[in-house]
């Protein structure tokens, strides 16, 4: 094997220790730095022509890619903020920009850095460029503001990456308050859109059921009471013409068995919830989340038994977790 395959089997970018240690001289690494064959990316390291840009950038600042940066690279939902995270050491110095290794870093977050003190109680190997997923989601659930916590974490779990105990664990080597973060997560969640949108509703103490299987449609993102179903419009899964196709389909299939659908852009799931908050308390208000008091609702709500019935544990959960019966806004009175 030569030096650029043994760069490239530790993720494109290594230490020069690691390459001594497989055996090649510095001599042979100099040589091939010359030919082009790797890149000398900051004192001690080297990447091949393929590495990861992300990470080739954090180990030019002086550190490994982490939280968001690092997660984002495994396809976990993150929110975009155009930094880029990097762990360091607590006692680094010397810390470089991103694009040049000769222009010190004097203000990260101008100049698109965000940085990251290694924990007190864990200690990573020095050779690392990009951060485990265990040591990612110790810096990202304290990182971004909590509903995106939230919601990474439940991506993360859904992608299996992860799982709620293991999660927990971190928690405690960082702070116990953010066993409250964890306490949240919902591995079925589909997309961060859904996790935004179920605890909206949860702050608002309005029933809800997530991923409710429907007959005949499939499972639907959130399921309001009985039949209000809302769903989320990720740009990932739902651009597609076939994907597109699908969702009406299954629309009409709802709306010809009496459920209300509301079907939510990424733009307006993200930045016009107030207007989607405010239509989803008038439908509960006016009890339209939930069948009718009548003979025609009397039977929807038979046909409907299975999904009624998860849709009260749903309901009851809500009500534990934010400690008031008040979860089951409008329930009585249609039930």
């Amino acid at each position: 094997m030569n030096i650029e395959d043994v760069v490239v089997s530790f993720g494109g970018i290594t230490d020069l220790s690691r390459l001594r240690a497989s055996g090649f001289s510095g001599k042979q690494t100099e040589r091939a730095i010359k030919a082009g064959r790797l890149a000398r990316i900051r004192r001690g390291w080297v990447a091949a022509a393929n590495a990861p840009p992300s990470a080739v950038e954090a180990v030019r600042v002086g550190g490994s890619l982490t939280c968001v940066s690092a997660l984002r690279e495994l396809g976990v939902w993150c929110l975009t903020d155009d930094l880029l995270h990097v762990r360091v050491h607590r006692h680094a110095n010397h810390l470089a920009s991103p694009d040049d290794r000769s222009v010190a870093l004097t203000d990260a977050g101008a100049q698109g850095v965000k940085l990251h003190g290694t924990h007190s109680a864990h200690h990573p190997p020095r050779h690392w460029h990009t951060d485990p997923v265990d040591v990612a989601l110790m810096h990202a659930i304290s990182c971004p503001p909590r509903d995106y916590a939230v919601a990474l974490c439940d991506s993360a779990m859904n992608l299996a990456l992860t799982s709620k105990p293991n999660l927990e664990r971190l928690a405690g080597f960082i702070d116990k308050r953010h066993f409250a973060i964890i306490r949240l997560t919902d591995a079925s969640a589909q997309s961060g859109l859904e996790t935004m949108a179920r605890l909206r509703l949860r702050a608002l103490r309005i029933p809800y059921h997530p991923q409710a299987e429907i007959a005949g449609v499939g499972h639907v993102d959130l399921l309001v009471g009985e039949r209000l179903v809302v769903e989320l419009d990720g740009k990932e899964w739902h651009s597609s013409p076939e994907a597109f196709a699908e969702d009406r389909r299954r629309d009409l299939i709802l709306h010809e068995r009496g459920y209300f659908v509301i079907r939510l852009t990424y733009a307006q799931a993200m930045f016009g919830w107030s207007r989607v908050e405010a239509l989803v308390l008038d439908l509960v208000a006016h009890g339209k989340h939930n069948w009718p008091r009548s003979r025609v609702g009397a039977a929807r709500r038979a046909a409907e038994a299975p999904t009624a019935a998860a849709t009260e544990a749903a309901c009851e959960a809500v009500a534990e977790g934010a400690g008031s019966a008040r979860g089951c806004v409008g329930r009585s009175r249609q039930s």
